[in-house]
C-alpha cells in the first residue's frame, strides 16, 4: 500500500472523527492510522469542514452517496 492509499476503514474512521468534532464543537480530532492513534487539532470549524470534504472524496466511488437529483413536473 502506498503512503497515499488508505483503507476504507481508515477513511471512515477519519470521517467519523471529523463529524463527531463538528457535532460537539471540538477542534481536536482523534483517529487510528496504520494501527497508531493520532490526533490533529484544527484552527477552525472551516478547517474541519474542509478536511471532512477531503476525506469524503477519498471514499471509494461505490461507497459515495449518489449525487443524482430526480425532478418531475406536471401541469394543471
Amino acid at each position: 500500500m502506498a503512503a497515499t492509499d488508505y483503507s476504507p476503514d481508515e477513511i471512515e474512521s477519519r470521517i467519523a472523527g471529523l463529524e463527531e468534532a463538528i457535532a460537539s464543537g471540538a477542534r481536536r480530532v482523534t483517529f487510528m492510522s496504520a494501527g497508531t492513534r493520532r490526533e490533529v487539532e484544527y484552527n477552525s470549524l472551516t478547517d474541519i469542514m474542509r478536511a471532512l470534504e477531503y476525506w469524503k472524496a477519498k471514499r471509494p466511488a461505490a461507497e459515495r452517496p449518489s449525487l443524482t437529483t430526480l425532478a418531475s413536473f406536471s401541469s394543471f
